[in-house]
C-alpha cells in the first residue's frame, strides 16, 4: 500500500543515505525492517526525529516506524527474522523490538483525541496522514516510506521549511493545551537544535504558562520531563530558558527564578569542560534557592522517589546554613559538623552558585576531603591507655577526630600523647 496521493512529498537534495547515519544494532533492524516492507509491499515510514536528524546529517541514535496496518504482527516477523526479542502492547498498537541492546518501535498509523487538557489521550487506527498531525511540532511531523527508499520525504506540516528557518513550530493552536509536557519538549528542542519557537508557537507557550496547565499533569509524568532535561547535553541552557519562559515556575512558585539561573550557564560544566550529564547537580541547582516549604512542595508535586527528595532536602537545608557558613576562618571541624551529612553533590554545586564568595570558598575546603579524616586511635587503644568504657569514650575518640581534621595533632604518636596527658589530669577524678 502506497501513500495516498494528497500527501505531500519534497525529494530529499544532497542527503546521505540514511545507512550512514545509523550504527550497530541499530542498522541490523533497520536493514532488516526494510527487506521486509520492500518484499511484502508492506506501508512502513521512518518518522520523526529520526527523519529530523537525518535532514540535518546528524548520527540517527533511535528509530521509529509508523505502520498503516498492524504493528505488533510486524515487530512479530522482524524479531523472528533477526532471532530478536518483541515486546507488544496490542491496545495501543505499538510494539519494541530489541537485538543486542539496540531497539526499535513500531506503531500502527493512529489519531489522538485528547478527552481533556493534559490527560493521556484516546487512539484509534488511523492513516499516516493523521498519525503525523498528531505530533508535536513539525520538524518532528515528517517521514520517509521504507517500500521506496529515500525518495520522497513526506511532509505535509511544512517541517522541512521549519528546519531550514530553524524554528520549532506547533502543528495546531491546543496542542499545549493537550499535552502540557510539550511545552518542556518545546524548550528542549530549542536549546538542543539551537532554533527559536517561532512567534505563534511562544505565544501558546505563554498562554498555557500562564494559565497554569501544567496542574493538569501528574506529577510523574512532570518529573520524567525533568530527567529528559537532566540528560540534555547542556541541561543548563534548558533550564535557563525554561526559568525565562516561567515553565519552571509553573510547577512550584520560585523555582528557577532569581539571578542563579544565569549562573548555571556559566558553571555548566565541570572542570575537564565537560557537560555535566546527572541528575543531581541540576536538582539542587533547582532547589537550592527554595525555601524549606516550597522545597517540600516540589517533592510532593512530582512525587519524588526518596533519592530525589533527599537531594531537594539537603539543597535547601544547605541555604539555611548560609549565615554559619559565610564565617571567615571556620575550623575545619565545624564545617565537617555542618556539612557531613550532606551529598558531596549537592554541596559541589552550591559551592558553584551562592551568593557568598566565603561560603564557597568554605564548602571547597569540605571538598578536599577533610571530612573523611579520622583519628588513628580505636576505643579499645583508648581502653588500654586507661579510659573507662562509657559516653566518655566516644566523646574523646570524636574530640581526637576534630583535633586530626583542625591538624592540632598531626600522627598517632600526638594522638598518644594527648590521651596519656587527659588521663593523667583525671587520675583520682571523674571523666564524666
Amino acid at each position: 500500500m502506497n501513500p495516498s496521493a494528497d500527501v505531500p512529498r519534497l525529494t530529499p537534495v544532497t542527503q546521505p543515505a540514511i545507512e550512514d547515519l545509523i550504527g550497530g544494532g541499530l542498522l541490523v533492524l533497520f536493514s532488516a525492517l526494510k527487506e521486509l516492507a520492500k518484499t511484502h509491499a508492506l506501508p512502513v515510514y521512518l518518522v520523526g526525529g529520526p527523519v529530523r536528524d537525518w535532514l540535518l546529517g546528524w548520527e540517527i541514535r533511535d528509530l521509529d516506524f509508523v505502520v498503516e496496518g498492524d504493528a505488533p504482527s510486524l515487530a512479530r516477523a522482524l524479531a523472528q527474522r533477526v532471532k530478536g526479542r518483541v515486546t507488544v502492547h496490542n491496545r495501543f498498537g505499538t510494539a519494541t523490538v530489541e537485538l543486542n541492546g539496540a531497539e526499535i518501535d513500531l506503531v500502527t498509523a493512529r489519531k489522538e483525541v485528547y478527552p481533556i487538557p493534559g490527560a493521556l489521550p484516546v487512539v484509534e487506527p488511523s492513516s499516516l496522514q493523521d498519525d503525523l498531525a498528531r505530533r508535536d511540532f513539525s520538524i518532528n511531523a515528517m517521514a520517509l516510506p521504507l517500500e521506496g527508499g529515500e525518495e520522497g520525504l513526506i511532509d505535509p506540516l511544512g517541517g522541512r521549511q521549519d528546519l531550514e528557518n530553524r524554528l520549532v513550530r506547533t502543528i495546531h493552536p491546543r496542542s499545549f493545551n493537550d499535552d502540557p509536557t510539550r511545552l518542556f519538549r518545546a524548550v528542549r528542542y530549542e536549546q538542543r537544535l539551537d532554533f527559536a519557537l517561532d512567534g505563534e508557537t511562544l505565544s501558546q507557550f505563554g498562554t498555557e504558562v500562564d494559565g497554569k496547565g501544567c496542574d493538569a499533569v501528574t506529577g510523574d509524568r512532570l518529573r520524567h520531563e525533568m530527567e529528559l532535561i537532566f540528560r540534555e547535553r547542556r541541561p543548563e541552557k534548558v533550564l535557563g530558558r525554561a526559568a525565562e519562559l516561567g515553565l519552571l515556575s509553573s510547577i512550584v512558585q520560585g523555582l528557577g527564578q532569581g539571578e542563579r539561573v544565569a549562573r548555571w550557564v556559566e558553571t555548566g560544566r565541570n572542570e575537564q569542560d565537560k557537560p555535566v550529564q546527572e541528575w543531581r547537580p541540576w536538582l539542587a541547582a533547582l532547589a537550592y534557592p527554595l525555601s524549606q516549604a516550597d522545597g517540600e512542595a516540589l517533592v510532593r508535586r512530582l512525587n519524588m522517589p526518596r533519592a530525589w527528595a533527599n537531594v531537594v532536602r539537603s539543597s535547601t537545608e544547605l541555604r539555611l546554613l548560609a549565615p554559619r557558613l559565610e564565617v571567615a576562618d571556620l575550623p575545619l571541624s565545624a564545617l565537617v559538623h555542618l556539612l557531613e551529612t550532606h551529598q558531596t553533590d549537592t554541596v559541589r554545586i552550591v559551592s558553584s552558585i551562592c551568593h557568598s564568595p566565603e561560603m564557597a570558598r568554605n564548602l571547597v575546603r569540605y571538598l578536599a576531603g577533610n571530612g573523611e579524616i579520622k583519628p588513628a586511635l580505636k576505643g579499645g587503644d583508648l581502653v588500654n591507655m586507661g579510659v573507662p568504657r562509657g559516653p566518655m569514650l566516644g566523646k574523646i575518640l570524636a574530640q581526637l577526630r576534630d583535633m586530626r581534621i583542625d591538624r592540632t595533632v598531626t600522627s598517632e604518636e600526638e594522638e598518644r600523647q594527648w590521651v596519656k596527658s587527659l588521663v593523667t589530669s583525671q587520675e583520682g577524678g571523674s571523666y564524666g
